[in-house]
């Protein structure tokens, strides 16, 4: 019997299609079902599926002498990584490495398949151009992957996560908290600095730097304010002071009281629980701590549907992958709600003021010179949702930007190879810190698919080019899609106790901006000199359909995309591989569309809020 390699890849794929589908069955059952069971019980039903698998594949494909080599493998590798692995469940270990067969059997089988098909030179060549852009976004894409799911799969978690239980001390290290402002409602910094002088902490001072404001009505006001509130509050306005944000933070470190041992930072629309310092200061009793991180949070956002979309749409992160990150001492600082050591930000020279992400820059370093961290699920601070859907998408972009600007600036600390520069990284932080701006420069990579793929679309119609697609494809493209849905239902859920109704919310939150971070990812690739862009805090006023105008690129892209891919197929409707390429890009154009919806609804939300506000102002009743 000849061996033939369409047969073998052809078998492969279509086997780890079915595995990854049954990998996904057991991880939902595993969560919401098995947690309680045993590891023999996870084992006999983990079995019962593979084998399952297997007599499915036999039924599809008939009894085939090569579907040995799938199975074998898949065993060999789920207990060969059993070491690699240890703290997952047996079932998160099966969920792992199915995706990664499932992805890596794919690749061999599509570049098979388009070196195999009869298309024109020019169809092939459009396809293959896309090759490197998946290679170069895979890795990351796989280390993404582990990142976000690894809260389903893992059994075993080593380092805290929770706060300190508050008790008395011997001995309470003085903290500096510093809120940098610029030209932000006076009774917003009030409200804050009110809510701040009623932290139950015996020493600690709070500084607010007021750079660059030019309207004296705005900062004047704050300045009273901290008067009033006694001498552990002092202001400082400074004009013509560069660094935005960083540079802010950077002054308040030279006016920081000689004994603060700790340094907060604050956002100015950020409430801080009476508890924060008390809750957090015991993990400083550590030496090698140089940070500690907690959660961005978000009041106010119930009853409008726009801010609610937003508010689980950011919440994922924290539960997710910041938790994967603090489980290798990898945490990022996110710029408010954190205790910084002095000493630590001392030894790495203060905050950068070239970076967008200051923050998680600030992160990298403090790791390399060998302090540790700590991520803590606990909300200490709730701050404001951006009312409109441009400052959504302004705050969104410098959050992608930044970490593309570290990726290229710390390229050399970061990367794995030998010759790297000496650190006191450890892999998995060079890793997970490598990952978190190659991540966001792959989404950027990852836009130039879709006119690639509308190119191959414009010669496939061309040509005249009628592919039939083979099942195996049609089931890995089916599987893939239906196991998204799934998994993004049921990580919200875990992860944290997401409706359905939310869960669907928040990912047409995170849809919206998938060409903001697309277009952040990529000009950051190409320039990194980026502008400071503020997100702005003062109420604002509706503006109709006008609203449009923050989303009118992401419109007009959905609308073109989506009349490309009707057209395509009435120029050539039969079933085939270009359905299925219309039928992603159709998925694409929902993608932009999002865009508009989001932007319509935040000023549906600002519209009541102004209308209620109109009822209730005495002045005007």
């Amino acid at each position: 019997m000849m061996f033939s390699l369409k047969e073998f890849l052809s078998i492969n794929f279509l086997f780890y299609s079915l595995s990854f589908a049954s990998a996904v069955v057991l991880i939902t059952a595993h969560n919401l079902y098995l947690k309680k069971y045993s590891v023999k019980l996870e084992f006999t039903v983990l079995l019962i599926s593979y084998t399952l698998v297997s007599l499915i594949s036999n039924l599809i494909l008939g009894p085939k002498i090569l579907l040995l080599f799938p199975l074998t493998l898949g065993l060999i590798i789920l207990f060969v990584s059993r070491h690699l692995f240890a703290d997952y469940s047996l079932v998160g270990r099966y969920f792992f490495i199915s995706n990664f067969l499932l992805i890596l059997s794919g690749l061999l089988w599509s570049a098979w398949f388009v070196l195999a098909i009869p298309i024109s030179t020019t169809t092939r060549v459009l396809m293959l151009l896309s090759v490197p852009l998946i290679v170069f976004i895979l890795p990351s894409g796989l280390m993404q992957f582990l990142e976000q799911f690894e809260i389903l799969c893992r059994k075993n978690w080593i380092r805290p996560r929770l706060p300190f239980p508050i008790t008395p001390r011997d001995y309470y290290p003085k903290v500096s908290l510093h809120v940098p402002t610029y030209a932000e409602p006076p009774e917003l910094v009030i409200e804050t600095l009110n809510i701040l002088s009623k932290i139950d902490y015996p020493k600690f001072e709070v500084l607010l730097i007021d750079n660059n404001t030019k309207d004296e009505n705005l900062w004047k006001p704050v300045q009273a304010y901290c008067q009033r509130l006694g001498s552990r509050f002092r202001f400082f306005h400074i004009d013509n002071l560069p660094g935005a944000k960083a540079g802010a933070l950077n002054f308040a470190l030279t006016q920081t009281a000689p004994d603060a041992k700790l340094i907060g930072v604050i956002d100015s629309d950020y409430h801080a629980d009476p508890n924060f310092l008390k809750a957090l200061i015991g993990y400083f009793d550590d030496p090698k701590i140089g940070f500690v991180q907690t959660p961005h949070d978000y009041r106010d956002w119930e009853d409008n549907a726009y801010l609610r979309m937003c508010y689980f749409e950011y919440k994922i992160f924290f539960h997710t992958t910041m938790v994967s990150y603090n489980e290798r001492d990898a945490a990022i600082i996110v710029g408010t709600m954190c205790l910084i050591r002095r000493k630590a930000l001392e030894e790495t020279n203060g905050w950068v003021e070239w970076c967008a992400t200051e923050d998680s820059e600030l992160a990298i370093r403090i790791h390399a010179i060998g302090y540790s961290s700590m991520f803590i699920t606990t909300t200490f601070g709730r701050g404001l949702i951006p009312e409109t859907f441009s400052g959504y998408k302004k705050q969104r972009f410098r959050w992608t930007a930044g970490p593309v600007q570290e990726l290229k600036h710390h390229f050399n600390l970061l990367m794995l190879w030998p010759w790297r520069k000496n650190s006191l990284l450890s892999l998995a932080q060079r890793i997970h810190h490598l990952n978190h701006g190659l991540s966001s420069l792959s989404v950027g990579l990852g836009f130039l698919l879709t006119p690639v793929g509308l190119a191959v679309v414009a010669s496939m119609v061309l040509h005249r080019e009628v592919i039939h697609v083979p099942f195996e494809l049609w089931l890995a493209v089916t599987v893939i899609f239906v196991s998204g849905i799934v998994l993004n239902w049921l990580l919200y859920k875990v992860a944290i106790g997401c409706s359905l109704r939310d869960t669907i919310g928040a990912i047409l939150a995170r849809k919206a901006l998938s060409f903001t971070t697309a277009m952040a990812g990529l000009r950051t690739a190409l320039n990194s000199n980026l502008s400071w862009q503020r997100t702005s805090k003062f109420k604002v006023l509706p503006i109709g359909l006008g609203a449009l105008s923050s989303a009118k690129v992401e419109l007009f892209l959905g609308l073109i995309i989506l009349i490309f891919s009707v057209a395509a197929f009435l120029l050539l409707p039969f079933p085939g591989l270009l359905l299925m390429l219309l039928i992603g890009m159709l998925y694409k154009s929902f993608d932009y569309l999002t865009a508009p919806l989001l932007a319509l609804l935040s000023e549906q939300g600002i519209r009541r809020s102004s209308n209620r506000e109109f009822r209730d102002d005495p002045k005007i009743a």
